[in-house]
């Protein structure tokens, strides 16, 4: 057996109790809610609670951008009930400024300070029909200013079968559109997407720390592919240089699980997946 199968084994074992801080490394493993697009919000809860997940990034389908302050105070309650905190929202599209103004009402009505987003300009009805653009990136930059609130950048990988190379594919491209906008401007990194991009992916944390406010943690099929969730977290490239690194900056927010492919038809995947990062951790 090899020592990476040995210590997620051990890892498994131990999770369905251990309610430890992980390693004192001061960085926090969460769920990304897209990981439970299929679940209703309960049921989303309730397995967040099962498989030990503190943190959840909200997507809209556990809780709708139209929702009442009734409503978001019931989400807090039933996330209150089964111990998990909502530590931001997204990612959220955002191609209008009126649509962007009621993205950081709704975070803030949550009474989270991250919109995990994605500001674009869309110029057909499909997903790769939406394209960088800086006159958006602005206006949540001036948005993060007045509401308090970091806005993070998902970025979506180079290749076109598998990303949308036009729409902050990469770190190094982002950085151009807000390199002189807010400091609450940044990034929520896609991992997987940037080691598929043959990125140093512990030289783009040193080299960003300041902008890196959030992250999605996941596996990916095979080097030139950015598709998720084929295999558990760890099969295809390991991670110990990344969190390495991330502890070198002094990282200390969420790094959300994102299987969203495989799940839930592989269910394990997420316990083996969850020791595997609490280990690095």
């Amino acid at each position: 057996m090899k020592r990476r199968d040995f210590l997620i084994g051990i890892g498994a074992l131990a999770s369905g109790g251990c309610r430890c801080p992980f390693g004192g490394s001061g960085m926090k493993l969460a769920m990304a809610g897209y990981t439970l697009n299929k679940f209703k919000t309960d049921a989303a809860l309730e397995f967040c609670e099962k498989h030990g997940f503190r943190r959840l990034c909200v997507k809209d389908f556990h809780l709708p951008f139209n929702s009442t302050p009734a409503q978001i105070a019931e989400f807090r309650r039933k996330c209150a009930d089964h111990g998990v905190t909502p530590y931001g929202v997204g990612p959220i599209t955002m191609t209008t400024p009126d649509e962007a103004k009621r993205h950081f009402d709704y975070a803030a009505a949550l009474g989270v300070d991250l919109i995990v987003g994605v500001p674009g300009n869309k110029t057909g009805p499909k997903w790769t029909d939406i394209h960088s653009d800086r006159a958006m990136c602005e206006r949540c930059s001036n948005l993060a200013d007045e509401y308090r609130t970091r806005f993070a950048i998902h970025n979506h990988g180079r290749n076109p079968k598998t990303g949308n190379p036009n729409l902050y594919p990469a770190l190094p491209e982002t950085h151009e559109f807000i390199k002189d906008l807010s400091p609450r401007m940044g990034f929520c990194v896609d991992w997987a997407y940037t080691f598929a991009d043959r990125l140093d992916c512990a030289e783009m944390a040193r080299k960003y720390a300041s902008r890196i406010f959030d992250g999605h943690v996941r596996c990916i099929s095979d080097l030139g592919s950015g598709s998720s969730g084929v295999n558990p977290a760890g099969r295809v490239f390991d991670y110990d240089g990344i969190f390495a690194a991330l502890k070198e900056i002094g990282y200390s927010g969420c790094l959300g699980l994102e299987l969203a492919n495989a799940f839930p038809d592989n269910p394990q995947w997420i316990d083996e997946s969850r020791a595997y990062f609490e280990s690095l951790m």
